[in-house]
């Protein structure tokens, strides 16, 4: 007589390659640096070369913009010849600050017209960068983006994954290549859009920031770390949209093909975490919890949010910066004699 029973599977979780997620992160800060950065920067060039005489060192560093003269404060990048050429003029050395003082009735005549001509120069250099950022057009920029081969190829990965870890449970059709280019034009779309609003913003805040290093005591380092500040959250930008919108979309793509096959059932598995990345705690309950028998469902996924926090439900991947995988659970009838 025959009999059946439920058996369950455990299925192992899809991990995309963290390189997939690099080389969208790195086209993305390209596009930043060469787009927005390098034309702003290139503005604010020095001079190749620096006079050996001390005294017309000083006149080419101040007007270079190396050397600022600021109510009284000499700032910027000294070496020996400067600060020995400062202090034969008078200038006293305040090594709190790492400035030099001397009121500006002391200067000699032609430092006087040195500061002047570099305060000219540093005005003019700050409306030919003030003239570049309003004519980048965020739109144009972000159609600049061309990164669907690379997500192509990591939907591809997933996917192949995918059929892998159920090829002896059942049979479900592969992507197509016109759909995967479908689902990456999408895809690359959404992220111009996110580039799109993020680089508007951005560049009205960095306008704005640099025309407040006009009244910065040193003032052409205040412009330099106005624009290094702004690269950095560029930077940073780039990473999470590479990283988070990207593993967003890969975790709702994973939800779907499992869901297509009555999959409905998951484990939530924590990664191991490091000290600069540790796992959040309320992840790590979620995962321990999985290991004692608890399962979660794809359609009724689990709150995520730690204790204090304003309730947020998730599936594995979906949290901000997640990096938890699915075990997906497979049920069918075994017959057995």
């Amino acid at each position: 007589m025959k009999s059946s029973q439920i058996k369950t599977v455990v299925l192992q979780p899809i991990k995309e390659s963290t390189s997939d997620y690099e080389e969208i992160e790195r086209k993305i800060k390209a596009l930043f640096k060469t787009e927005i950065y390098l034309p702003i920067l290139k503005e604010l060039g020095e001079p190749s070369h620096v006079l050996t005489n001390s005294a017309d060192e000083l006149l080419n560093a101040i007007k270079s913009g190396r050397i600022q003269f600021y109510r009284g404060t000499f700032s910027g990048r000294f070496n020996a010849s400067i600060s020995k050429e400062l202090k034969a003029l008078g200038a006293s050395w305040e090594r709190k600050t790492g400035t030099f003082k001397l009121p500006q009735s002391s200067l000699p005549l032609e430092v006087r017209h040195a500061i002047s001509a570099s305060e000219s120069r540093f005005q003019q250099k700050l409306k030919a960068i003030d003239l570049k950022l309003a004519q980048i057009l965020p739109e144009e920029l972000a159609d600049k983006l061309k990164i669907e081969k690379q997500f192509s190829s990591a939907l591809w990965k997933v996917d192949k994954d995918f059929h892998q870890s159920v090829k002896n449970i059942t049979v479900t059709p592969r992507l197509t290549q016109e759909q995967r280019d479908r689902i990456a034009a999408e895809w690359q779309n959404n992220m111009k859009l996110w580039i799109k609003d993020w680089t508007q913003k951005e560049i009205a805040e960095l306008r704005s920031n640099m025309q407040k290093s006009v009244f910065a005591g040193n003032r052409y380092q205040s412009a330099v770390k106005t624009i290094q500040d702004s690269y950095g959250v560029s930077s940073s930008k780039a990473k999470f949209l590479a990283r988070q919108e990207t593993g967003l979309l890969m975790a709702k793509f994973k939800q779907t093909r499992y869901e297509k096959i009555g999959v409905m059932e998951y484990k939530w598995e924590a990664v191991t975490g490091t000290k600069a990345h540790p796992v959040r705690p309320r992840h790590k309950a979620l995962a321990d919890a999985s290991k004692r028998g608890t399962i979660y469902r794809w359609d009724d996924p689990p709150n995520t949010a730690e204790p204090g926090e304003a309730a947020r439900h998730n599936n594995p991947g979906e949290d901000y910066n997640c990096r938890c995988s699915a075990r997906p659970i497979i049920r069918f009838k075994e017959t057995t004699k």
